[in-house]
């Protein structure tokens, strides 16, 4: 369709419109963070955002991507917020600088999918600059989940071949807000009671959950082969822990 081909055009930092936010990464580890900041600050006037992002956004709208990417990395907040979710590393954290052309040593990396202005773009902060994916037709830009067929195809192409490695995530607006204008105009919904009870129990959860992946295990774990090791048990361990590794590797083949 005449308007919708998908283009996978690179902008320049001269292309890049004023409007859309877009930076480089220039730290390990924090594509995740930015990739929701792709999504966030390009929403407009589609939601509101608090103090510490509306400043942010302000004051580097006129920064070219690599000092974005420098004041994203430079924000207090914005850093505090990321370790409040990221896994604690016991051994090393240096906090080294990577190059956007050099291959990321994430295990996995984070890029977002964004629409503006009737272009749907992918957003990753080590590529040189924002990929048009494809411009919308004028009838297509009426059609506010339009785009969302336009990414999926998108996303499709990158999948094929070796799909168990992706994971999908949308930036959505908390479910527990919409439960609880249901509730004022409706306070005598259980079920609506319930659904906002599990969305907070859930909540919960996960809590303990990041609680339990930022701490540091390695203490403990080296008391326990100290342990072991003084009742004379780690040696057998140890060569049973090779005999299971020989065999997994053995049905492999």
């Amino acid at each position: 369709k005449e308007g919708k081909s998908q283009t996978k055009e690179t902008l320049s930092e001269d292309q890049i419109p004023e409007s859309l936010f877009f930076a480089h990464q220039v730290t390990t580890n924090a594509c995740a963070t930015q990739a929701i900041l792709s999504v966030v600050l390009n929403q407009g006037d589609k939601i509101e955002l608090g103090s510490t992002l509306s400043e942010f956004k302000e004051f580097t709208k006129s920064f070219p991507p690599s000092l974005k990417g420098v004041a994203i990395s430079s924000s207090e907040p914005i850093k505090k917020a990321h370790n409040a979710f990221g896994r604690t590393d016991a051994f090393l954290n240096d906090g080294k600088y990577i190059s956007r052309h050099a291959a990321s040593e994430d295990v996995f990396h984070f890029v977002a999918y964004i629409p503006q202005d009737g272009t749907v773009y992918e957003l990753d902060g080590l590529q040189s600059g924002p990929i048009v994916v494809s411009k919308l037709s004028e009838e297509d830009k009426e059609d506010k989940t339009k785009w969302l067929s336009v990414a999926r195809e998108a996303i499709q192409k990158r999948m094929q071949g070796d799909a168990i490695k992706f994971n999908l995530m949308a930036v959505i607006k908390d479910k527990r807000l919409g439960l609880k204008e249901k509730i004022e105009n409706d306070p005598s919904n259980e079920g609506l009671v319930h659904q906002l009870q599990m969305e907070e129990e859930k909540r919960k959860q996960w809590s303990l959950e990041n609680q339990r992946r930022r701490h540091n295990y390695v203490p403990l774990c080296v008391s326990i082969l100290k342990e072991l090791a003084r009742a004379n048990k780690l040696p057998v361990l140890v060569e049973e822990a090779k005999e299971r590794k020989r065999q997994k590797l053995e049905r492999k083949k």
